[in-house]
């Protein structure tokens, strides 16, 4: 079985063919230079990320204490969920599509692209709206009602920032997000070290950094536009039809399966305090050291594997995935027993003495990243044969042994009931979604896909 583009939407004539400007050059992304190379670009830019995160994280803790950092980490959960939205809706299909156009049918989707990501924003920006008006009848920690009211503001270039990234990714273009991604770290950062020396800084002031630091990239972008975009208003709608047959999946897949994520925060929160939910925010900084390299492969890998099946089949795709969890197992194992040795010793030394005894935890959520990194190279595969809703049952699997144990464990246990619980379920989940792709790509195998 093959990916086949929709006749109807995306006939694609010779002299547009020729015209290209922006079409995918597959035989550079099979040669081994160009692979290495954007490979590491992805994982440099991811980084980057990661690194302005887990700086940001330690810089908080600081200033703020463990109780800020909880806060803080309740705050960017709602504008992570809404980033992860935008991207499971316009990004993830966007990647896939992509490489089935050419020249100015390319231009146009890309234009719409951009459309929809305007409306996602706004409907981002609606739910902030609600989230402080519901804090404002009691509902909610009343000490987030500050941060909500300047994510409000923050939030939309926030989201084209994100928005912006991966649609680099998606078009092979590493340098402009490495570009546009050191740009906001250093804006960033340089930010919230000055307020620190002034002793001004506050959570609310993290999300002003923040929308600052993505409005000047964003900024950056534009002037640069490395890709061509064009606005066709009758197509728009059409897009959106085309793009939701895959993103329904994608976030329906993500939003079962990450639930966890959004939940087991709030649910400390309310069982124990914030500063449980710091403790968690903390330790998952530490883990996700871990989980910057499997980000940054991920954003190389979608890509290169819509790209090995649509050249090589099957065969092509099991080759791109092998490699990928070859190196899954030497970096993130590594990175487990290294966690494993030193225990909370890196967390005391970059948060404080709140995190004395934590070592258990950041090695469970360490785990964790081992069994996630996993669980992409099946949903990557999945994607690349266009079955994304196949993801779904594992998702369902996960998130229902996560929120189970968790509740089990949580109240006698606390965060490391809350990571035993986020191990337990990724685990389970990532073997389900293992055996769904094998048994579908022995299918394609039968049906003549290599």
């Amino acid at each position: 079985m093959r990916i086949v583009a929709n006749a109807t939407t995306d006939s694609t004539t010779i002299d547009e063919a020729v015209a290209s400007a922006g079409s995918i050059d597959r035989s550079r992304h099979f040669a081994v230079g160009g692979d290495v190379r954007n490979a590491f670009l992805a994982v440099l830019d991811q980084g980057i990320v990661s690194g302005l995160s887990f700086a940001t994280s330690a810089t908080i803790a600081t200033a703020c204490g463990r109780t800020g950092l909880g806060i803080a980490h309740l705050a960017l959960t709602l504008l992570y969920l809404m980033m992860n939205v935008q991207g499971e809706l316009l990004n993830a299909p966007y990647t896939i599509y992509r490489s089935r156009k050419r020249g100015s049918r390319l231009h146009a989707y890309s234009g719409s692209a951009f459309v929809h990501q305007s409306i996602l924003a706004a409907v981002g920006t609606i739910a902030v709206v609600g989230l402080i008006g519901l804090n404002a009848i009691g509902i909610g920690p009343t000490e987030l009602t500050p941060s909500l009211w300047v994510l409000l503001v923050a939030s939309p270039f926030c989201l084209l920032h994100s928005f912006l990234r991966n649609f680099s990714f998606a078009a092979f273009q590493f340098r402009v997000a490495v570009a546009m991604d050191i740009a906001a770290a250093v804006l960033q950062l340089t930010t919230l070290i000055v307020l620190v020396q002034l002793d001004m800084l506050t959570v609310p002031l993290l999300f002003v950094a923040m929308g600052m630091s993505s409005f000047a990239a964003c900024v950056g972008w534009f002037v640069v536009k490395p890709e061509p975009l064009r606005y066709v208003r009758k197509l728009v709608l059409r897009h959106w039809h085309e793009n939701w047959s895959f993103g329904r999946w994608a976030l329906s897949s993500h939003v079962v399966g990450c639930a966890g994520n959004y939940v087991l925060p709030w649910l400390l929160a309310i069982v124990h305090d914030q500063g449980a939910t710091g403790t968690l925010a903390g330790c998952g900084k530490l883990s996700a050291l871990a989980a910057t390299f499997v980000a940054g492969v991920a954003h190389f890998l979608s890509p290169k594997a819509v790209a090995a099946y649509t050249e090589q089949g099957a065969t092509g795709l099991k080759r791109v995935l092998f490699v990928a969890g070859l190196s899954f197992v030497v970096a993130v194992g590594g990175f487990c027993v290294f966690v494993g040795i030193t225990g909370d010793f890196l967390l005391v030394t970059l948060f404080g003495d709140d995190f004395v005894g934590t070592g258990p935890v950041a090695l469970i959520l360490s785990l964790a990243v081992l069994a996630n990194s996993f669980a992409i190279l099946g949903g990557t595969g999945l994607w690349a044969i266009n079955r994304p809703e196949a993801n779904l049952i594992s998702d369902v699997i996960a998130v229902t042994l996560t929120l189970g144990t968790a509740a089990a464990l949580v109240h006698d246990h606390g965060v490391l009931g809350i990571a035993i619980a986020t191990v337990v379920g990724g685990t389970v989940g990532t073997v389900v979604r293992g055996i769904t792709l094998a048994i579908l790509l022995t299918r394609v195998a039968r049906k003549g896909g290599r």
